[in-house]
């Protein structure tokens, strides 16, 4: 019911949405882990990694949220990682934030190792979405 509480009644599509959200966690509990941001980013990425695979780290609407030292650190983290990563092992940062020049909700990916343009250091604008899911526009 807390949860549900930080809908806006008026906006029935996201109360349907959230229905079937946690009707869906309730057939399997999800995985929680509580701990500082940075430190859960560290741990994962220092997790063994399979060959022929892509690591993912992937958020939304929270990067406006950490302290900056946190932000710091994550990005400290990824750059990292992506030094390290090559073709066997590779690496994707997928976020969904908010633009703080033009408020557009933008996703982007910077991915390791760089193939031209695309490569970790910069990051690819794919789309932009309504905050909460109303609609994505692709650009990919």
């Amino acid at each position: 019911l807390r949860l549900k509480s930080y809908v806006w009644a008026e906006v029935t599509e996201r109360i349907g949405r959230i229905d079937a959200a946690i009707a869906l966690a309730g057939q399997k509990t999800p995985d929680v882990v509580r701990m500082d941001a940075a430190d859960f980013v560290d741990a994962r990425l220092a997790a063994p990694q399979d060959d022929d695979s892509t690591r993912v780290v992937f958020h939304s609407i929270v990067w406006q949220y950490l302290p900056p030292e946190t932000r710091a650190r994550i990005e400290a983290a990824m750059a990292q990682a992506g030094a390290k990563a090559d073709a066997r092992r590779r690496l994707a940062w997928v976020m969904l934030e908010t633009n703080r020049e033009t408020f557009r909700h933008e996703l982007t990916v910077r991915y390791w190792p760089g193939k031209g343009h695309a490569g970790g250091e910069e990051p690819v604008m794919l789309g932009a979405a309504h905050a909460h899911g109303a609609w994505v526009e692709w650009f990919g």
